[in-house]
């Protein structure tokens, strides 16, 4: 992360044992995209999450035997009624030695699950009233039908606080999962909505938890897949409706604390909140981050690809999560360990995952793991829980003897080891002080304040991100983008909010940005803004590169396109015989909706490369067949009418992929669908286009589409062989005419 230079701690030795030992634990919030003790100091959490079952546990506590039973081979087993009074105080006693270990390992947050075992009713004959409407391929976690208010309400004060409070008295602050897993399919409304709603409005009147507002914090699911409208119709809005009015309750019962919001695709896809975001105070978003995830596969790559890999996944995680920019971000689950010889799993994608070490993801410290560590520096505002303690400790030897040492016998490839060393080094970084400090001396005395860039150029309708750093006399900085005054020359040309600069018309301005802090002066600091349109788009001062490769970005006005005909230069010719090339794998389209004047219902479609420099262009609403809107321009994805090809939502990103003799594939990256040219819009594998613009005043009139009904692809879309090869392949599910098939 872009974390405080820790030299000056050097001269700070004597107070360095404050940090992460604060003790009360001090008060957080949100401010911008940052979380903040109660003097505006950034922190960023680490930690472990963990679950109070016994199963889950290893079996390393339980509550009462009621019995055994023999099996085949002659060998008794205990059966245990873990989840009573006996097995609550077992558990509580369990925990109280893991955060022992937590707070050693130098960990400051810790992640829990209101496990379902405790909240289950263990009768055969009773069933949740509020289960009604459950799909029968709701099993396991995400199957409500056992849930009893009433044991939820028994437990949630004697257990899942009781746990929360020793945590807190251990310097881990706590974020509260609720019970289960969601079930794949949720519409706003249903009964799942209705589940989690009283779930929280439950555990957001508690007195407790109202008076450790800043120490606790919620996550209000676990991983939702696929979210629908009150309709059960995709809808860009329908994460906001899903989850705002479980916020708006949790706030009427009068907690102020944190709420992290999930996405949907196992917590993956937060797109749709650029433009619907949860509204409302200490707003954070709760991301999961496994191997192969965010365009990122370890086996794919070697530590030397590292730097290339970490810039990739960054633009990736930043598609996904553009919230990124503007909230705190917390990842409640990621691991990893290298492959280790014996039987592997699938995993929540279908995908068959190779055997390791004992993680859910399979991956090198040295490749994936540097990689993902280089991605969360680069924002700064990740705040991260390891998927469980014994991806962090080794359980046993800390329970049998206090010794707290990685998990895995410390395996450097695994993330155990990776992660003791790295909570480490972040320990006296980015920490709380205490709400009583006094705001006095060189850590609170302003020195100057900086920006980056001081010149930001930008297309009408595009967005840009400046970091403001605020520099104190003994050294540390921080970022202030969020805290900052913005004064904008012309305020109808820019707008500002929390650092984010929004292009409204072309032009020139400059922006003012100010910040005081507790001691000192007020400082100042100006940013150059300049703003293009369609119009004047030749002005832009760098180019992407694209290997050289001609590459047609839009469809043409006038026999025109936009194109690159080399890694120098764009270009606006004729277009009757430029055809899309190869040389871009791994570009990505996308999409936001803008008002121009003369211009109605129109789009900027942004190229986004791997080295993030971008180019705008914006047209009519378009189809993507042969069929284009006549007398118009005709964009590359844009449409608006359901019919023909895809309607392009604000903030919908395309992954765009050649390959040679086919033509290139979009997949949405929010969805994982491919495009069609005809409705229906969306299919699981893809269709091969050919563009080629011919001289004509509609544009994009040629489209070749080939699909193989012989030919086996992954879950990602990719070509791994044919038919008469498909006994061969590794078990695992594979996609062949549309259709899943499945190896086992």
């Amino acid at each position: 992360m872009k974390r405080n230079t820790i030299i000056w701690l050097m001269l700070l030795s004597c107070i360095t044992i404050w940090a992460q030992g604060v003790k009360p634990l001090p008060t957080l919030h949100v401010e911008g995209r940052w979380l903040v003790d109660k003097h505006g100091n950034q922190v960023v959490l680490h930690g472990v999450m963990d679950t109070p079952s016994s199963y889950f546990n290893g079996g390393r506590w339980h509550g009462t035997k009621t019995g055994s039973w023999q099996d085949g081979q002659g060998v008794w087993h205990d059966v245990w009624d873990d989840y009573n009074e006996t097995g609550r105080v077992n558990c509580l006693n369990y925990f109280d030695k893991l955060f022992v270990g937590m707070e050693q390992a130098k960990c400051n947050v810790f992640r829990l699950h209101m496990d379902p075992a405790w909240t289950n009713d263990p009768s055969s004959d009773y069933t949740y009233s509020g289960s009604v409407g459950q799909a029968s391929d709701a099993t396991g976690e995400a199957d409500i039908k056992k849930f009893n208010p009433d044991r939820y309400k028994s437990f949630l004060p004697s257990l899942y606080l009781k746990l929360a409070e020793k945590a807190m008295n251990h310097g881990l602050y706590v974020v509260v999962r609720p019970p289960g897993v969601c079930p794949h399919n949720l519409k706003v409304g249903d009964y799942y909505n209705k589940y989690l709603m009283l779930i929280w409005d439950i555990f957001s009147q508690n007195e407790f938890v109202k008076e450790h507002a800043g120490q606790i914090s919620i996550e209000l699911a676990n991983e939702p897949v696929n979210v629908k409208n009150a309709s059960n119709q995709d809808d860009s809005k329908a994460l906001h409706d899903f989850f705002q009015p479980i916020v708006d309750k949790i706030r009427e019962n009068g907690f102020t604390g944190i709420i992290w919001v999930p996405g949907t695709g196992w917590q993956a896809n937060y797109t749709s909140y650029a433009q619907y975001p949860i509204t409302g105070d200490n707003i954070g978003y709760a991301v999961h981050d496994y191997e192969g995830w965010y365009g990122c596969v370890d086996k794919d790559l070697t530590a030397s690809d590292v730097p290339e890999a970490t810039k990739k996944k960054t633009e990736q995680f930043h598609s996904q999560v553009p919230v990124v920019d503007t909230n705190p971000i917390i990842v409640t689950e990621i691991d990893w360990s290298p492959t280790n010889p014996g039987a592997g799993h699938y995993n929540e994608h279908g995908d068959w995952v190779e055997s390791n070490y004992g993680t859910w993801c399979t991956g090198r410290t040295s490749v994936w793991g540097n990689i993902t560590k280089g991605v969360y520096e680069h924002f700064g505002n990740i705040s991260m829980t390891l998927s469980g303690t014994g991806c962090l400790l080794d359980i046993d030897k800390l329970l049998a003897n206090s010794q707290v040492s990685p998990a895995f016998d410390g395996l450097a490839e695994a993330c155990g080891k990776a992660c003791m060393d790295w909570y480490a080094e972040y320990y006296n970084v980015n920490w709380p002080h205490a709400d009583d400090e006094a705001e006095t001396g060189d850590a609170y005395t302003l020195q100057k304040i900086e920006t980056n860039p001081d010149n930001v150029e930008l297309m009408v309708g595009g967005e840009q991100l400046v970091t403001l750093t605020a520099t104190y006399v003994d050294g540390h900085t921080k970022d202030i983008s969020a805290v900052a005054t913005y004064s904008v020359d012309d305020p109808t040309m820019v707008s500002v909010t929390n650092g984010v600069i929004k292009a409204l018309k072309a032009g020139s301005t400059k922006i003012t940005a100010s910040y005081k802090a507790p001691v000192g002066d007020e400082k100042q600091v100006v940013i150059n803004i300049k703003v293009n349109s369609f119009d004047d788009w030749t002005t832009l001062t760098s180019a992407t590169d694209l290997n050289g490769k001609t590459f047609v970005i839009m469809g043409a006005e006038d026999n025109k396109v936009f194109y690159c005909p080399d890694a120098q230069n764009l270009a606006y010719e004729d277009a009757s015989s430029v055809l899309m090339e190869t040389g871009i794998v791994g570009y990505q389209f996308k999409a936001e909706k803008i008002t121009l004047a003369g211009h109605s219902n129109c789009y900027l479609l942004r190229l986004i490369t791997l080295r993030g420099s971008e180019y705008s262009i914006y047209g009519k609403p378009g189809y993507l067949n042969s069929q284009p809107v006549s007398g118009g321009w005709c964009s590359f994805i844009l449409g608006l009418t359901k019919g023909y090809g895809e309607d392009v939502e604000n903030g919908a990103a395309w992954d765009i992929d050649y390959v040679e003799g086919k033509g290139f594939t979009l997949k949405n990256v929010a969805t994982g669908l491919y495009l069609k040219d005809t409705a229906p819009a969306k299919y699981e594998t893809p269709a091969y286009f050919n563009f080629r613009v011919k001289n004509s005043t509609s544009g994009i009139t040629t489209i070749q589409r080939e699909r193989e009904n012989d030919v086996v692809y992954n879950l990602q879309g990719v070509k791994i062989g044919s038919q008469s090869e498909l006994k061969s392949l590794p078990r695992g599910i594979y996609i062949i005419g549309g259709k899943k098939v499945v190896v086992k």
